[in-house]
C-alpha cells in the first residue's frame, strides 16, 4: 500500500460534486464523470483549478493477449486558468502491487490526486501520461 500523503495547505477544497473554481469563472459548477458509481474525488484551489477522477481504474494494458496486468490505468481530468473552463485529461498509470482484488484502493487514487493538484500548483497543467514510482509521479511518453 502506499504511503499517504498531506494535501497541499493550497488545495482547500477536496472530495466536491460543486467546483468552487467554475463558480468563480461562471460556469456550471456541476462535475461530471464517465463512470458515477464510485467516491467523488476531487481538489481544487478554489481559484486556479479543479482536478477529479474521471473513471474508475482499468487494466493496462487493455489487451486481452498482453499477458498478466502489471499496471492500472487512472483517468483525471482537470481545468486550470490557462484553460479557462476547458477539460484536460491525464492518465497515472499505478503499480498493480498497490491494487488490492476488486481493483486500485480508493486511499491510494487519493495519493495519486494530491500528487496531481502539487503538480498543478506548482506548472498550472499536467502532462499527459504520469507513472507512479514510488511516492512520486514521473512524466511517461507515450
Amino acid at each position: 500500500m502506499l504511503q499517504e500523503s498531506l494535501a497541499s495547505p493550497q488545495v482547500a477544497y477536496r472530495n466536491f460534486n460543486l467546483c468552487p473554481h467554475c463558480e468563480r469563472l461562471g460556469l456550471d459548477p456541476l462535475l461530471l464523470r464517465l463512470a458515477e458509481g464510485m467516491p467523488m474525488i476531487s481538489r481544487s484551489d478554489g481559484k486556479n483549478f479543479h482536478l477529479l477522477l474521471a473513471d474508475r481504474p482499468l487494466p493496462y494494458p487493455a489487451e486481452r493477449n498482453a499477458g498478466p496486468v502489471r499496471e492500472n490505468s487512472v483517468l483525471f481530468w482537470y481545468s486550470s486558468l490557462p484553460q479557462r473552463g476547458a477539460t484536460c485529461s491525464s492518465l497515472v498509470l499505478v503499480p498493480a502491487a498497490a491494487r488490492k482484488a476488486g481493483g486500485v484502493p480508493y486511499r491510494d487514487i487519493e495519493f495519486v490526486i494530491d500528487l496531481l493538484s502539487e503538480e498543478l500548483i506548482c506548472h498550472s497543467q499536467l502532462a499527459r501520461m504520469y507513472g507512479l514510482a514510488g511516492n512520486s509521479l514521473r512524466e511517461l511518453n507515450y
